[in-house]
């Protein structure tokens, strides 16, 4: 089998792996990965937690050891949550390497404060709007940077928090939903005390997962903005469709104003189940469009330059 993307790949390892076909994983991997040298670290995960899956607890250490050598490094989130390396907690070889891996994170990345990218208008003022836009999983907030900088052309202050949540080196994802909303929240506090916006100009945005945080968030009313800008989203209640109707009458009444915008190619995210949602916003009254933007795909291409312009003149207007 061949495979055109990694993305490809990667469903086709899932799919081993909710078949406890651990064996063909590892097979195909190891066959497979070293075609997409830029999606490495997670290469080397997957051979990682195939291997633990299949009880090579020397195979899992030696694969560790070599990407620590090549300066690779993953995130405790990925070391004690993966199920697969459940029962290598306390394992003397594996918690060396763990220890050995947050002490390159912390090299490569000390503690500080938290990542917030902050880029003004020309005329900047305290009458500006402001958009805060999140990073997608496994990306950062100078990765996201594309899909949301023509709107500082446009007079808004944009502000691009990173997730706290590492996942390896480059990869911040937002699957924490706590630990997430604390982080925008935070983000959201730093800016009211450090830069000059409009609080009644407030605009929530994010691509991905970073949207199904932003949804969440305007939803509940967690930061008192004026409208939603959604690229790519995930969605969230999925399972719990009573809790988001619960939401829906006070999202109304705050005079919440939405905006998808999802790629034509972008086979990503479920957009039969976006279109539901957005015609679900409608049906309670609050003002919601969807664009479909032609021949685009999960990623950022210019053409999402204008569907976000229209997207914050309908949300702002």
């Amino acid at each position: 089998m061949t495979f055109s993307t990694y993305a490809e790949l990667n469903q086709k390892m899932i799919e081993h792996f909710q078949q406890g076909e651990f064996r063909q994983a590892l097979e195909l991997i190891e066959k497979e990965g070293a075609n997409f040298p830029a999606n490495r670290p997670l290469v080397d995960y997957w051979k990682m937690v195939s291997c633990a899956r299949l009880d090579d607890r020397k195979r899992v250490i030696e694969i560790a050891e070599n990407c620590l050598k090549d300066g690779v490094w993953f995130g405790e989130m990925m070391w004690r949550r993966s199920p697969s390396f459940a029962s290598l907690q306390g394992d003397a070889e594996f918690e060396r390497i763990v220890a050995s891996s947050l002490a390159l994170q912390e090299k490569d990345s000390p503690p500080s404060e938290p990542v917030l990218l902050k880029h003004f208008p020309k005329d900047h003022s305290k009458k500006s709007p402001l958009l805060i836009a999140l990073h997608g999983n496994q990306n950062t907030a100078e990765g996201t940077l594309p899909f949301w900088r023509t709107s500082v052309d446009n007079g808004f202050v944009l502000a691009v928090p990173q997730s706290s949540q590492a996942m390896f080196k480059g990869a911040f994802v937002w699957d924490d939903l706590e630990v997430s909303f604390h982080d925008v929240k935070a983000c959201y506090e730093n800016l009211k005390s450090e830069v000059d916006f409009d609080v009644q100009s407030v605009v929530l945005a994010g691509h991905s997962m970073g949207g199904l945080i932003a949804i969440q968030m305007a939803l509940t009313g967690d930061l008192p903005v004026r409208g939603l800008g959604v690229n790519g989203p995930a969605l969230p209640f999925g399972d719990e469709p009573d809790e988001l109707d619960k939401l829906l009458p006070s999202a109304q009444e705050r005079g919440l104003r939405i905006y998808f915008i999802v790629g034509e190619k972008d086979t990503d995210i479920e957009q039969d189940a976006i279109r539901a949602f957005a015609e679900k916003m409608k049906s309670v009254g609050i003002p919601c469009e969807l664009e479909i933007v032609s021949g685009a795909t999960h990623d950022y291409i210019p053409d999402y330059d204008a569907a976000l312009l229209r997207g914050l003149k309908f949300i702002t207007s």
